[in-house]
């Protein structure tokens, strides 16, 4: 029969993949919309840096382009190393003038200088509203710097000056330097930081400093700081190159951004989906506790009950009214269906012992039949003497036959009987019988079915002595592991004759001879006798041996399954 799955067991099932469902839809959606929101993050941080990139770039142009201006004015440049110092004045005066054109005409530039050092000619041209002593500052910076020859020619970079960050650009010969000046504070300036969210836009140069900064600054992100201390992990970072080798800008968004980037439907949704998972997860403990753990009880008495623990009902106590009532009607099912069976039970035993006591009745007439005919026998030889032996010997036998329940007794005792009948045949059968019965101490009390042996030797002298000739008989006990039981082990051998094909198959449980079991009731009552009292049919087993002859092996349990008591009966002869 195909075992059946426990439906408890399906349904934890489906509703844990109906869990594992909503946990990876939940999963997914997040992950998803983690992605979707990387994504606009970074379109929108590639957008203000393309925005910030053009405007810095045209703004760098411009300054290249003033810086080109004023190295063009070559014939000027030239007159400032002349001897002839009203040249060099009129040079300077139309220099000055022109580079203070550029720079009203630009408005990017803050301050323009020129330097010769030839005749300590340094020229400027500022802003309006630039700081008078930023400009001195920047003039002096602009000699040292020619001076020194510590800044790269022709190279952007960034300068501090009385607390204030420059960008800046020179272009140096070998006696004079033409620079350019921008506060980085007023470089792009006019653009809106309001909506640029929680970005950093860095200017840096070659040397990884931060010249200016564009919105949040940051524990590691601030100007005059180089991105080599930036931590990378906490940043979604995006670059643009603005002068080759020079300048580039870099966009830094925290990645907690993400967060403040989450749309309102989003929210909802994985709200949702969130709830859900609780509430299934809230059913699936539901389920356990008032479903599964209550089924599990139930299974396991119910299984207890059919495993013959009858005594057992179903226990504990139940949150459900469908469950109470499972309960109380199984338990009144078990009380009536244990009574039906006692009942049944109590019925089939009386049935068996009917049988025993109508197989006792089958072998004491069976025995005093041949007894009796015996004596007739003795009696037409004139054998007086014989007979008056014969009887002595058949009085202990009926004593022992009447004495007690037709069940078990001594193993050693149903020996002594046995020897008792042998002598008694002795009369009947002289030196026609040998046996030889090996009995161990220790097996002595074992309980055995009366008759049990008693029976095998009588039918060994009815079908199997022949006068004139002499029957071996070998009697041997043993204790003996039988089919995981210890039991013990009888063994009937002689040399006669043997069994027919018939007597073999039925007594070995194959077929059953109506004709031959009226020949062999003795045999037969033994085999049902066995079955009855150890509820077991592969007790007996007959077997025909080499060259002839036969052996019966009786297996007997240390107990009985059943026995049937009778009062002893006093019979006097």
């Amino acid at each position: 029969m195909q075992k059946k799955k426990s439906f408890i067991r399906k349904i934890m099932l489906y509703l844990l993949v109906l869990t594992g469902l909503l946990i990876v839809a939940l999963g997914g959606f997040l992950i998803s919309s983690y992605g979707i929101l990387n994504k606009e993050i970074k379109d929108s941080s590639n957008t203000f840096l393309e925005i910030y990139s053009n405007e810095l770039s045209n703004n760098i142009a411009e300054l290249d382009q003033i810086l080109t201006s004023v190295t063009m004015q070559r014939e000027d440049l030239e007159k400032l190393k002349r001897n002839n110092e009203n040249e060099r004045l009129l040079s300077s005066i139309a220099l000055q003038q022109y580079m203070q054109s550029l720079i009203s005409d630009n408005g990017v530039t803050d301050i323009i200088v020129v330097y010769d050092s030839n005749y300590d000619i340094c020229l400027d041209a500022i802003k309006t509203g630039f700081h008078f002593q930023n400009k001195n500052s920047i003039r002096d910076y602009t000699k040292l710097a020619f001076e020194n020859k510590t800044t790269q020619n022709f190279k952007w970079d960034f300068i501090y000056l009385d607390n204030e960050r420059y960008l800046c650009k020179m272009f140096l010969t070998d006696s004079r330097v033409i620079a350019v000046y921008i506060r980085t504070s007023k470089l792009l300036d006019y653009l809106d930081m309001q909506n640029n969210g929680n970005r950093s836009i860095a200017l840096v140069s070659n040397t990884g400093m931060i010249g200016k900064l564009w919105g949040y600054e940051k524990k590691d992100i601030n100007e005059g700081g180089y991105i080599s201390k930036i931590n990378l992990n906490n940043y979604y970072t995006d670059k643009k190159m603005i002068v080759d080798g020079q300048l580039t800008i870099y966009c830094y968004t925290g990645k907690t951004s993400v967060f403040q980037q989450v749309h309102s439907s989003m929210i909802v949704v994985a709200i949702t989906v969130y709830i859900a998972v609780l509430f299934m997860l809230f059913i699936l403990r539901y389920t356990q506790k008032d479903i599964a753990v209550p089924m599990k009880l139930m299974v396991n008495d119910m299984t207890s009950i059919r495993e013959g623990e009858y005594q057992k009902r179903i226990q504990g106590e139940f949150n459900t009214k469908e469950f109470q009532l499972l309960q109380e009607t199984t338990n009144q099912m078990v009380d009536e269906i244990i009574g039906l069976k006692i009942q049944t039970y109590e019925k089939r035993i009386e049935l068996q012992d009917m049988e025993l006591k109508s197989i006792r009745l089958q072998l004491k007439p069976h025995f005093f039949l041949n007894a009796l005919t015996t004596i007739s026998s003795l009696n037409s030889q004139n054998k007086n003497e014989q007979v008056k032996m014969y009887i002595d010997s058949l009085s202990k036998n009926v004593r022992y036959m009447f004495r007690a329940g037709f069940h078990t007794v001594s193993i050693k005792e149903e020996v002594r009987h046995v020897k008792n009948y042998f002598e008694m045949q002795e009369l009947k059968y002289p030196e026609c019988i040998f046996y030889l019965i090996d009995l161990p101490q220790e097996l002595e009390e074992w309980k055995i079915p009366q008759m049990l042996i008693h029976t095998f030797v009588e039918n060994e002298y009815k079908h199997a002595i022949s006068m004139g000739k002499i029957l071996t008989i070998l009697i041997k006990v043993c204790r003996q592991d039988y089919k995981g039981e210890n039991t013990l082990l009888i063994e009937i051998e002689d040399d006669g004759k043997g069994y027919s094909k018939e007597v073999l198959d039925y007594m070995n449980g194959h077929t059953i001879n109506i004709s031959e079991k009226g020949n062999r009731i003795g045999l037969w009552s033994i085999k049902r006798l066995m079955e009855l009292m150890y509820e077991r049919n592969d007790l007996v087993m007959l077997e025909n041996i080499n060259p002839h002859g036969c052996l019966n092996k009786i297996y007997v349990p240390e107990n009985p399954k059943h026995e049937l008591e009778e009062e002893t009966i006093q019979i006097k002869i």
